[in-house]
């Protein structure tokens, strides 16, 4: 019996973690290759004998990098497409597009003002739009459509508990892959299968 395998990956949530793991160092695509792999073995450690995994795609939810220009509270005007920050995800998700085996589903990054920080200073208060709702709409599609067999959600947000509750129902098993993260949410291993 060989299952079909696909990996979910917020990367709002991947990046920020892979960064804590690697010294503040953003990933590069060769590190998602590697994870990916390392999470095909966590998955296939878990079957009975006689059964096999294969991977069917990744997808990578993600934000387009906001590039605009605001106006900060002491008057100065912030170019954030000069920012090493909005170049690199750029890069980033620029290689993504042509990575094996990926499909990489963008939202939008709104700019909603300043914050102070920790400092005493301003830093941009960012929103993510859409990306939650496009990997839920995804669950359920693959679970209606049983497209798949097996999910690995790669995110530590509680929002999901809905579409993991869902795919259980469709006969999914449904795999948390909290990259290291000890402090996991109790709905989201209340209703994942396997906690990789």
């Amino acid at each position: 019996m060989t299952n079909k395998v696909v990996i979910l990956i917020d990367g709002g949530f991947f990046i920020p973690r892979f960064k804590t793991m690697n010294s503040g160092r953003g990933p590069r695509v060769a590190d998602l290759q590697t994870f990916i792999t390392g999470t095909m073995t966590k998955v296939r450690a878990t079957n009975d004998a006689g059964v096999s995994d294969v991977l069917f795609r990744t997808f990578w939810y993600d934000c387009r990098p906001f590039g605009g220009q605001a106006t900060d509270p002491k008057g100065n005007v912030v170019d954030f497409s000069t920012h090493p920050q909005f170049a690199a995800a750029t890069a980033f998700q620029k290689d993504l597009r042509t990575f094996p085996q990926l499909a990489l589903r963008l939202g939008d990054l709104s700019f909603d003002g300043w914050k102070y920080d920790s400092s005493g200073g301003f830093k941009p208060d960012f929103k993510q739009k859409a990306v939650d709702m496009k990997i839920g709409l995804d669950i359920a599609w693959m679970a209606g459509k049983r497209t798949v067999d097996k999910i690995v959600l790669v995110a530590g947000d509680s929002d999901f508990v809905s579409p993991m509750k869902y795919a259980r129902r469709g006969g999914l098993l449904v795999y948390l892959e909290p990259m290291g993260q000890t402090t996991i949410k109790m709905e989201l291993k209340e209703h994942a299968d396997f906690l990789l």
